[in-house]
């Protein structure tokens, strides 16, 4: 495990985040694969898939630092499509890494096509090439992946892309068939409660085995955030407050009730979903532009229709703009669940 300074130590997921393939959990046969890439550097273009959680994009860190050791920052940039994609011109303006190339007249797609072709295009600092890697990908449009396959194929001497996902199957064939796909299966439960009581004590906390397996099962099989309630459990229950709720924090980290919330409002149960709303920004202390980006990752995950899909990401992409100029986030998303209900057709 490596040991981070200032800022970083103070996050669990930042300060235990592997730096050699040695260090990544589980994972034997991608690394094995990845080492004898590294071995050649000849990397070519990767595509990552396997469930949140499983090393994805820590193994595109630790390939960047096996392949041009000291300068690998500045050979290495990490976007994430869900953040342009679902939170668009808002997100842009304000990311430290990409306003600079942030052209205001465009929209997010021909931001999108700006940004990817400038990264690219930024010369490798003593090496080959340079790489791009693009976390969430499958929240790429469709009309952003053609542009990136072409993007891929201009620059595929100067830069190589890695790509991750969770769906597969959602990424184009033009660009899968230029990438090497790399499957990160879920890490078995005993290999994460090691891990976890490894951790704890590094740190100077006691973790039972008991509380160890809840955290591995409230986590749903993603070590990242299993690591970040860890860390919430074993601090807050050394203070002199009340010892912490693990079902509470889990939903803080990981909110089950957003997808509870769309469940009902699709179901036309107005009571229950005011109900559940309450306790997502009284108790969880999501904000109304947390929920409605939740609410859109829960949507792309059902089992909707076409039309049904496009009819909700329209009204989340409108409530959502609505909320930029409300004085009362609930008003805002208690008028969506009540849209949802009257214009959203029945689950298929």
């Amino acid at each position: 495990m490596r040991e981070a300074n200032g800022i970083l130590d103070f996050f669990w997921v930042e300060k235990y985040r592997p730096r050699s393939f040695e260090e990544i959990l589980g994972q034997p046969v991608v690394k094995i694969q990845l080492r004898r890439i590294v071995d050649t550097k000849n990397l070519p273009n990767l595509l990552f898939f396997g469930p949140p959680g499983t090393g994805k994009s820590s193994a595109a860190e630790v390939v960047a630092r096996e392949l041009f050791g000291d300068v690998w920052e500045g050979n290495f940039t990490e976007i994430n499509a869900s953040d342009i994609f679902e939170q668009g011109r808002k997100y842009l303006e304000a990311s430290r890494s990409l306003a600079r190339f942030y052209d205001k007249r465009k929209g997010v797609l021909d931001n999108f096509k700006l940004i990817m072709n400038r990264l690219a295009g930024i010369a490798p600092l003593a090496a080959p090439y340079r790489i791009l890697f693009i976390n969430d990908a499958e929240s790429l449009t469709l009309d952003a992946q053609q542009a990136l396959r072409r993007i891929i194929e201009r620059y595929n001497r100067t830069c190589k892309f890695i790509l991750a996902t969770a769906r597969p199957s959602q990424i184009i064939v033009p660009i899968r068939s230029r990438c090497l796909p790399l499957h990160f299966t879920q890490l078995p439960a005993d290999m994460m409660v090691d891990f976890l009581r490894r951790i704890s004590t590094k740190e100077g906390h006691a973790l039972s085995y008991e509380c160890s397996r809840s955290i591995v099962g409230l986590s749903e099989g993603s070590l990242r955030t299993a690591l970040t309630l860890l860390q919430l459990v074993t601090e807050g229950n050394s203070s002199e407050a009340h010892p912490l709720d693990l079902s509470m924090l889990a939903e803080c980290v990981h909110p089950k009730g957003v997808s509870e919330l769309l469940q009902l409002a699709l179901q036309n149960d107005a009571p229950k979903a005011r109900h559940v709303l309450d306790r997502l920004l009284l108790e969880t202390g999501l904000s109304g532009g947390e929920i409605i980006a939740q609410m859109r990752i829960q949507a792309r995950n059902m089992s909707l229709t076409e039309e049904a899909l496009a009819e909700l990401l329209v009204l989340l992409g409108n409530a959502e703009y609505a909320l930029l100029d409300a004085l009362n986030e609930r008003i805002q998303l208690e008028a969506l669940i009540y849209e949802i209900a009257s214009s959203v057709p029945t689950i298929g």
